[in-house]
């Protein structure tokens, strides 16, 4: 159990960093607003992150983790802005830089290669 746990502990810690990350196909703010979802399973472990990007340039990140059947979460809130395809978010002083994309109801972030796929809510 520990070695699942800190597996689903650094996958967290991945994704969290990874999240505003895209090539983003619409250049305009409005594209982004709203809220998204991208979810992982495989056995005895799932994970849910849910973001949201307001018009105000604020928003929350939420991470749900079930392992082995105990819940884990955590909420954090950001600031962003959006330049064409280049996302940056703001959370607790740390700046992350990243690219995005979105299409019709689907958020693709990426980072060094690696793609995250939001649907929205």
């Amino acid at each position: 159990m520990n070695q699942l746990r800190f597996f689903a502990i650094i996958t967290m810690l991945f994704v969290l960093i990874s999240l505003p990350a895209c090539d983003k196909d619409d250049s305009s703010d409005d594209s982004i607003l709203g809220t998204w979802e991208h979810v992982e399973s495989w056995e005895g472990f799932s994970m849910t992150v849910t973001m949201t990007f307001n018009a105000n340039h604020t928003g929350t990140s939420k991470l749900v983790m079930v392992i082995e059947g105990e819940t884990e979460s955590e909420t954090t809130s950001f600031t962003y802005s959006t330049n064409g395809s280049t996302l940056t978010l703001t959370e607790s002083g740390e700046v992350t830089v990243l690219s995005f994309s979105v299409s019709g109801n689907t958020l693709t972030i990426t980072e060094d290669g690696e793609k995250i796929v939001f649907t929205r809510k």
